[in-house]
């Protein structure tokens, strides 16, 4: 495992960057690095576009110093840029370029100006029935993972901060994981066997019991990582993971708010469809 080098999260949003870098050793994950850079100027676009300012720039930079030669690098997109549609599988036995076929025809019959568009799919909730496409614009996409080629370096995964929360809910089994951000609240589920995901805006949603609320499926047991201990749990359970194959390191991070999504893509998987 040495050789496959670093697993490197990394998310953005409106007040900091995080970094959480992690490798397998030892049948465990441990912590290579963790960082967060305040920012303290805007860095989206109204419509979730990244911008590439002094900060941003001088930040990318810096923490390129710190990567080895290999690695893995997943980071967070804005959920504004994407849309998402569940395509129903015509057989369960689609896949390689049949299953590629079907996607793009299917988006040709869902969408305009499809020269415009980038996408991708993975498995859907119901894993031999569905597919999850998402979809983004060619120039929001290549001008986002441009910010990075400049500063050297190369992106092998872009995902949704929602559904990067995944690898911590999967051990948890029926359970859902809420996490507070500045101006929104992330959230997925693990629920018999399937995977649901979203993001509200805070608005009036202050609390996590108001959050679980507006999430409409159904849990076991709903946990939360927030920014402020003073609040009303409702239901909810301040989340702090513990596994064998994560060092206790990097189960401490679970329980931070700044660096819970980095890590959440730092320990993504693969895809495999």
């Amino acid at each position: 495992m040495f050789n496959q080098g670093w697993q490197i999260g990394l998310h953005i949003n409106t007040v900091h960057v995080s970094i959480v870098a992690i490798t397998y050793q030892t049948n465990k994950w441990s912590l290579q690095g963790f960082w967060v850079f305040p920012l303290t100027e805007p860095v989206f676009t109204s419509t979730g576009s990244l911008m590439n300012t002094e900060e941003l720039h001088t930040i990318l930079l810096k923490i390129r110093t710190h990567f080895p030669y290999r690695y893995s690098l997943r980071v967070s997109y804005p959920a504004q840029c994407v849309l998402h549609r569940t395509l129903s599988l015509p057989t369960a036995m689609l896949n390689g370029l049949l299953l590629e076929r079907f996607v793009r025809l299917s988006i040709e019959r869902l969408f305009t100006h499809l020269h415009e568009l980038t996408w991708d799919y993975r498995a859907g909730s119901d894993k031999s029935n569905e597919i999850i496409v998402t979809v983004t614009r060619h120039k929001i996409l290549n001008e986002y993972c441009a910010l990075f080629k400049r500063v050297g370096l190369v992106l092998d995964v872009v995902e949704l901060a929602s559904t990067s929360l995944y690898p911590l809910v999967h051990p948890l089994r029926n359970c859902g994981l809420i996490v507070e951000e500045t101006e929104s609240w992330l959230w997925a589920v693990y629920h018999n066997h399937h995977y649901y995901h979203g993001q509200l805006l805070k608005d009036e949603l202050y609390e996590p019991a108001a959050v679980i609320k507006k999430i409409k499926h159904e849990c076991d047991q709903f946990y939360c990582v927030t920014q402020n201990s003073n609040v009303d749990w409702g239901d909810s359970k301040p989340f702090s993971i513990s596994l064998p194959s994560m060092s206790d390191s990097l189960c401490a991070l679970s329980s931070r708010s700044e660096s819970v999504v980095a890590l959440g893509l730092a320990l993504r998987q693969d895809d495999q469809l």
